[in-house]
């Protein structure tokens, strides 16, 4: 299976003439030809088993161009009081982003202004990374990227503001691909809060969405990152992050899903310093049709490292959902402490759920949990709740809510926390 692409030829040609670095015209054709010789993973691909990806290659897609008017009435997506990066169907609009007074040290810069001025390298764009079982939409995303975002945090210092990148995707007369492409870098003893949104304007526009966003956190600093993705019921969205991690760093990371037709959201972590902590956390709620597939891979590669991951997931109705953790520890990874668990909650008669958490361990000094758990609401709670003279779709919900609490508490950013609250589906 491959995607059927309008005037890709033109576009790669565009690029081409564009990119003012040798460097990187080499590596876009390079992961081109990588991409239409791997071609779509099908189910017989153990790490998309329970994702089918047929639908995505009946489109035909296209790519957007800036939109010279925009209904900003229908914008409500972001805070005057933070740092937006704005995309309209994956291209960069500088007219609703807000870049003026950027603090000290905080150096935020559309993709192709940053590639111009030398501040993006080959190592930016996650050679470092070199997984060899890459997703094919990483390739795709590598070959395409034109617009996106770079944003760096100096060393020492501390960024107050949210750095929020809001994705929004609004009515195109054909399926749009958008490939954007986020990188950020946090110098050493650095700390930043980023929340990095995928919204729409309209629950009924197709379109994929190839997003990939590359995090390099060096020495003892500290990033506080979200992800929310609220969709249209029609849009396919394959997402990666990619975080690599050095000597006592910090990673805090939440993904809220509730949106889409078919979503997969890949995160690889890579602990390559002694001390590093990461912990990716996630809540997910879906309805209907929809398919949600969570991918998540911490390796561990240094010694005295910690992760800690905690999925939950809501299913309603006839609705599909995927889990697949893995955590690795090399053999360097001594005194490696890691803890895994997904649970989720099945609310609808014909919903299913695949979990499968893994673990890869080649060092002999560690402490390692997995663990996943499938169940529906207790009928004694729903009992109790309802002899109070509580409904039932009011019990339902409050019984609910009480199951994503301690999922939600993770998220140790209160500014991030603020954005994401009032998103959570009931």
């Amino acid at each position: 299976m491959n995607l059927k692409i309008n005037n890709l030829n033109t576009l790669i040609e565009t690029l081409a003439a564009k990119d003012s670095v040798n460097w990187l015209k080499e590596y876009r054709q390079k992961k081109l030809t990588q991409f239409y010789e791997a071609g779509i993973p099908n189910t017989k691909h153990e790490d998309w088993k329970y994702t089918n990806l047929s639908p995505l290659t009946k489109q035909t897609y296209t790519f957007a161009e800036e939109l010279e008017q925009i209904d900003l009435t229908a914008f409500q997506h972001y805070h005057n009081d933070d740092i937006n990066i704005v995309f309209i169907n994956g291209v960069f609009c500088e007219k609703l982003s807000e870049l003026e007074d950027i603090p000290e040290g905080v150096v935020v810069s559309s993709l192709e202004k940053a590639i111009a001025k030398g501040l993006v390298s080959l190592e930016d764009f996650g050679t470092n990374f070199k997984n060899p079982h890459a997703t094919p939409f990483v390739t795709l995303n590598d070959s395409l990227a034109h617009q996106g975002s770079f944003i760096k945090i100096k060393k020492n210092i501390k960024s107050s503001r949210v750095i929020h990148i809001v994705h929004v995707a609004t009515p195109t007369t054909a399926p749009v691909l958008s490939v954007p492409r986020i990188i950020i870098n946090l110098e050493e003893s650095a700390e930043a809060h980023i929340l990095e949104s995928h919204l729409t304007v309209d629950d009924h526009i197709s379109y994929l969405a190839n997003p990939l966003t590359d995090i390099f956190i060096k020495q003892n600093a500290f990033l506080y990152y979200g992800k929310m993705q609220r969709e249209s019921i029609e849009a396919f969205h394959v997402g990666t992050t990619r975080v690599w991690q050095e000597h006592d760093s910090q990673f805090d990371g939440f993904s809220l899903m509730s949106g889409g037709a078919l979503v997969r959201n890949n995160i690889e972590v890579l602990l390559n310093g002694e001390g590093a902590h990461t912990a990716i956390n996630g809540f997910y709620s879906v309805r209907a049709q929809q398919h949600v597939d969570n991918h998540t891979s911490i390796e561990h590669r240094a010694a005295n490292c910690t992760s800690h991951q905690l999925y939950k997931g809501i299913l309603h109705e006839s609705s599909r959902a995927v889990f697949n953790g893995k955590i690795i520890v090399q053999p360097e990874a001594q005194l490696t402490n890691s803890y895994q668990l997904n649970k989720n909650l099945l609310l609808g008669t014909d919903c299913r759920i695949d979990t499968k958490p893994q673990l890869e361990i080649f060092a002999d000094d560690v402490k390692c949990s997995h663990g996943a758990t499938i169940g529906q609401l207790n009928a004694d709670e729903l009992f109790y709740l309802k002899t109070r003279c509580i409904g039932k779709q009011e019990a339902i919900r409050m019984l609910s809510r009480g199951f994503v609490d301690d999922v939600l508490a993770t998220i140790k950013s209160q500014k991030i926390w603020k954005k994401l609250q009032c998103k959570i589906p009931h």
